[in-house]
């Protein structure tokens, strides 16, 4: 396996669903309570970023042996063929990976990342295995945007800060993360979107089977919008700091490139474009915290 073909396998290009509320709750957690705790932090990086490409990778094992079509599951270079032992070794390396690194995190803090990494690991297993791998149901958006921008950002703060996760903190922090839980949810939307025929053909009902084509694109332009009204909200009761306001120079960005790919939702063409506006919504918010933290 030549190294483009592990990267290509791990899907390394959609690794920022799992960057950005590591990213952002680093930064919030300085901001909102002046912790922050580096080896916790890079155990957690190091963790997060393995388990999902090991889900990655694993879900590609499992499509190849459900699904009738799976052109793109085995790239090659130099006339050098992927087989289905092979993918699945790298799937239990990067868990094993994982494994060592979320338990040691786990030590170094207490049972509420045990909690969490137990809880993000059997809902990782259930998103791309079993008779009806989550994936393959209209709950695979919801499941992975609070999966990932939630449970990751609440991780990512509470290594670094002990915090007790009461009932209001976790609201908190929910609302804190709501544009990483909408942005992330919409890349697993985008890509059911510009699937929508092939899904269909391999009987995979998602939620675009569910609504229809016409609906699920109206939908993917309002919940980017929704992001931003729920930010300019979460600044004005004070759970972000007030440079977030700046946040909505951003929208136009982000409405050009939802709106370019509902108009032509090609896989290999436009669907880059919904993680692009997860980037553009991480970088921002991690900056206007970062610059909150010096008001």
């Amino acid at each position: 396996m030549t190294p483009k073909q592990f990267l290509d396998l791990v899907e390394i290009r959609v690794v920022i669903p799992s960057v950005a509320p590591l990213l952002v709750g680093l930064v919030y957690s300085q901001w909102q309570y002046s912790r922050l705790n580096w080896l916790n932090a890079a155990l957690l990086i190091i963790a997060t970023v393995s388990v999902h490409l090991a889900v990655n990778t694993f879900n590609r094992y499992e499509d190849n042996k459900r699904q009738k079509a799976n052109d793109f599951l085995r790239e090659q270079a130099a006339g050098e063929v992927i087989t289905d032992k092979q993918v699945l070794h790298v799937a239990m390396w990067l868990a094993l990976i994982a494994v060592v690194a979320g338990i040691t995190v786990a030590l170094l803090t207490d049972y509420v990342t045990w909690i969490i990494g137990i809880l993000s690991f059997v809902i990782g297993y259930l998103y791309s295995a079993g008779p009806k791998p989550i994936t393959n149901t209209p709950f695979g958006e919801i499941v992975s945007g609070i999966t990932m921008g939630y449970f990751i950002f609440v991780a990512q703060v509470y290594v670094n800060t002990s915090m007790r996760p009461t009932v209001s903190v976790l609201f908190q922090w929910f609302i804190v993360s709501f544009p990483l839980v909408i942005f992330i949810a919409e890349i697993m939307f985008a890509n059911n979107i510009a699937d929508h025929d092939e899904d269909e053909s391999n009987n995979r009902h998602t939620l675009v089977h569910y609504m229809g084509i016409a609906s699920a694109k109206r939908m993917y332009v309002f919940f980017a919008i929704l992001a931003f009204v729920e930010l300019l909200i979460a600044t004005i009761v004070g759970w972000l700091p007030i440079t977030t306001y700046a946040m909505i120079a951003l929208l136009p960005i982000v409405l050009k490139n939802a709106k370019d790919f509902v108009d032509r939702p090609i896989k290999r063409e436009t669907f880059i474009l919904a993680i692009k506006n997860l980037v553009v919504v991480m970088l921002g918010m991690t900056v206007v915290i970062m610059a909150g933290i010096w008001l």
